[in-house]
């Protein structure tokens, strides 16, 4: 049966493989910045909102453009949609570098490419994504996003240790140049893909507002695909928003520098690798929704313990925990996202997910806003015991979520 088959095997298919090490590359490149980019603006302006808003502008435009890119994935070629995106993140990569290099850096200059990061982001997640389930096919899907999902958390754990190595070696400068080339080498990647459904995925081309209020329409007939949105809204609002004050935990109150914030947030990273490899390896169809909701709950727990630990070894064992819960609900919400709509409806319904993930901004404020007035230590516990909350009503008016 296919769900006894090895993720392993996908990496046969020719295509799979190179959208999958395409997205790895590009990956590494996201994390490898955020690390780099939170701990200059806390060493340049010592506010720990100032980092959060980062992580805002990198996250507000998956809100604004993520059913966008869905549905213009039913008129145009995906692959040269997330080509082009590449192309752009290499240019504004490569401007930052030179900006830094030449000490003509400022903080507006930073918050741009956040912004530029963010919109590029929106487009290839969906549209990545979708192409890797239509490759593996619906009886490999959960194995395809649990692989993807692996990877992607790899990158979690070498994006921060190559961030903070080269921040503490070169400056940001490095870490920018950096980005760059890994967009180069994932651009040449993706224009070797060769997709047999060309540039559509099996919908009709309607006008994308059309498109866009079909697939709202749609989800809200859908109770078991509402559930799933709902909790990935309530992770991004009150889960992922933690990752944020690592920078600013690691440098005031646990006193690292540059490379030991860099392993200490790739501890997260490497829980969610061996997460997502136990599920795409170990899952089965019956456990999807139970794995999703104890993600979510683990993250938050494992978020709250982190915060009273004063101590840098039990904060990174703890953040390995996190990251076990992390790639638990990531893997389950593009899995039952992907699975829980029609085949003519994926496209949409993977575009709705990236608003639902969008929803971020909204957590990364909060939490900023709470670590100025209350400290990083109580802001992160004050924000996880309310996702806890938000959970279990969630699944009380949802009771989809876990069934």
């Amino acid at each position: 049966m296919a769900e006894t088959i090895s993720p392993f095997a996908l990496i046969g298919n020719v295509a799979f493989r190179r959208v999958w090490v395409s997205g790895a590359l590009s990956n590494v490149n996201r994390w490898l910045e955020i690390l780099a980019v939170g701990v200059w603006v806390y060493d340049r302006t010592g506010s720990a909102f100032d980092v959060t808003l980062m992580f805002v502008l990198r996250f507000f435009p998956l809100m604004l453009f993520g059913a966008l890119a869905g549905s213009l994935a039913e008129r145009f070629d995906r692959r040269i949609l997330v080509m082009a995106g590449l192309c752009v993140l290499t240019a504004s990569s490569t401007v930052l570098g030179l900006l830094a290099a030449w000490g003509e850096l400022a903080l507006w200059h930073v918050a741009a490419g956040a912004v530029l990061n963010g919109v590029i982001w929106a487009g290839e997640m969906p549209l990545r994504r979708t192409m890797l389930g239509d490759i593996a096919g619906d009886s490999r899907v959960a194995q395809a996003m649990g692989f993807d999902t692996a990877t992607n958390n790899a990158t979690r754990m070498l994006g921060p240790l190559a961030g903070g190595a080269l921040l503490e070696g070169i400056g940001i400068s490095g870490a920018f140049f950096a980005g760059a080339a890994l967009n180069v080498f994932s651009l040449l990647l993706m224009a070797r893909v060769r997709m047999e459904d060309g540039a559509r995925a099996g919908a009709s081309p309607a006008g994308v507002l059309t498109a866009l209020r079909d697939g709202f329409r749609y989800i809200r007939t859908n109770r078991p695909l509402v559930a799933t949105l709902a909790v990935t809204v309530i992770f991004n609002v009150w889960g992922f928003p933690m990752t944020s004050m690592v920078p600013v935990i690691g440098k005031e109150a646990l006193g690292l520098s540059a490379f030991p914030v860099g392993v200490l947030q790739s501890a997260e990273g490497l829980g969610a690798l061996l997460g997502a490899l136990s599920i795409a390896w170990f899952g089965r169809a019956v456990w999807f929704r139970r794995i999703y909701v104890f993600g979510v709950s683990s993250y938050m727990v494992c978020a709250i313990v982190f915060a009273a630990s004063p101590w840098f070894l039990l904060s990174g064992t703890i953040l390995v925990a996190a990251g076990i819960g992390g790639a638990c609900f990531a893997t389950m919400q593009s899995t039952l996202t992907f699975l829980g709509a029609s085949p003519e409806m994926r496209n949409r319904a993977m575009g709705v997910l990236t608003i639902c993930i969008g929803t971020g901004p909204i957590g990364f404020l909060h939490l900023g806003l709470l670590a100025e007035w209350l400290g990083a230590y109580t802001a992160v516990t004050v924000i996880a015991v309310e996702g806890l909350v938000m959970l279990a009503l969630a699944l009380v008016v949802w009771p989809e979520a876990r069934r």
